[in-house]
C-alpha cells in the first residue's frame, strides 16, 4: 500500500481488537500474492476463529451452504484486494516527509531518483522510498523549486492538490497557495493539468501557469525577482519603493510599514545578492534620507 492507505489502514485496524486486527492482517499479506488457495485460506481462517473460541461446533461456519457463500466471499474479496493495489498503484514503500517551517527556507531534499527539491518557508513534500511503478510521484503542500533528473521512460509528477504537473526532466517552482496552482518553468517543458481532466496546458521556459477555479491560464514571466526567495537575489529597476518591500517581505519573511504613501511611490534601483534583512533596510534609509525603527520582525520606515 501507498503510505496514505498504509495510514488509513492502520488506523482502522488500531480501533479493533486483537483478534480482528490478527485477521485482517493475514487477509492483506494474503491479497499480496498472486496465487491464493482459497480452500487454504477459508481452513486457515476458520481454525483460527475456532482456537479464539469465536466458534462452536454447532455455529453457522458448518454449514454448506454458508462455507460456499463465505468462499465466494474470500475470493471476491482478495480479488479486489488485488486489483485494487494493482489498478491504484499502491507503493508498497514507506512515505517520506520533509517539512519547512516558518524560519527555514531552501530546505533541501533529495529524491530516490536523485532530483532536487527545495522547499519554501510553511511547505511539505512526501515521497516514497522508492519510485518503484511507472511514473515518480510525490505530493506538495506550498512552495517549492524543482530540479528533475531526466527519465523518459518514468514521467515525473507532482501532486498538487487541484492540479498535477507532470514532466520529464526539468526544473520548475510550484506554488500552491492562495488556492491556485502556479507553476513557472526555468527550463524544459511540463504539462499542468487539473484534477477533473478537463483543463491542461503546456508550459516552456519563462512561462508562469496557473489553475484557479478549475480554470487554467499561461502568462510569460516578467518578474525578475520570482525566485528570489530561492535564490536570495533581488533585482530592482527603477521600481516602486511599495514594491520593494513586497519582494523583501516574500524572500526574508518581514514586515515593513511605511508612514506615509509619498515613501511608497517612490523608485528605487539596486541589486542585492544575499545581504541581511538589515542591511537592505539601511541602504534604502541611506537613499532616500529615511529612519527607521525595528520592533520584533518589524521594520517602521518614515522621513527623518
Amino acid at each position: 500500500m501507498k503510505g496514505k492507505e498504509r495510514t488509513l489502514f492502520d488506523e482502522f485496524l488500531a480501533g479493533q481488537n486483537q483478534s480482528t486486527q490478527k485477521y485482517w492482517k493475514e487477509m492483506d499479506d494474503i491479497g499480496k500474492r498472486k496465487d491464493v488457495d482459497v480452500d487454504k485460506a477459508w481452513n486457515s481462517l476458520y481454525n483460527r476463529l475456532e482456537e479464539d473460541k469465536l466458534i462452536g461446533k454447532n455455529n453457522i461456519f458448518f454449514n454448506p451452504v454458508f462455507r460456499v457463500a463465505a468462499s465466494v466471499i474470500i475470493i471476491i474479496g482478495l480479488t479486489f484486494t488485488g486489483l485494487y493495489i494493482g489498478t491504484n498503484g499502491f507503493e508498497r514503500s514507506d512515505t517520506n516527509t520533509i517539512t519547512a517551517g516558518i524560519e527555514q527556507k531552501n530546505v533541501e531534499v533529495i529524491l530516490p531518483d536523485g532530483s532536487k527539491v527545495f522547499l519554501n518557508r510553511n511547505s511539505k513534500i512526501e515521497y516514497p522510498d522508492k519510485f518503484e511503478r511507472q511514473t515518480r510521484k510525490v505530493k506538495l503542500y506550498g512552495e517549492a523549486f524543482f530540479d528533475i533528473e531526466p527519465d523518459p521512460g518514468k514521467p515525473f509528477i507532482v501532486d498538487a492538490g487541484t492540479a498535477n504537473i507532470t514532466v520529464l526532466g526539468t526544473s520548475f517552482n510550484v506554488n500552491t497557495g492562495n488556492n491556485r496552482v502556479e507553476v513557472y518553468v526555468t527550463s524544459g517543458k511540463v504539462m499542468l493539468s487539473s484534477n477533473t481532466g478537463n483543463q491542461s496546458i503546456t508550459l516552456e521556459k519563462g512561462d508562469i501557469g496557473s489553475i484557479h477555479d478549475n480554470y487554467a491560464s499561461k502568462t510569460a514571466n516578467t518578474d525578475p525577482n520570482y525566485l528570489s526567495w530561492n535564490t536570495e537575489i533581488l533585482i530592482f529597476e527603477g521600481d516602486s519603493l511599495g514594491k520593494v518591500l513586497h519582494d523583501l517581505k516574500r524572500v526574508h519573511n518581514i514586515n515593513i510599514e511605511i508612514q506615509s504613501e509619498e515613501i511608497s511611490n517612490l523608485r528605487f534601483t539596486s541589486v542585492f545578492d544575499n545581504q541581511s534583512p538589515d542591511t537592505i533596510i539601511r541602504i534604502i534609509c541611506t537613499t532616500f534620507n529615511l529612519e527607521y525603527i525595528k520592533e520584533g520582525n518589524i521594520y517602521f520606515l518614515d522621513k527623518k
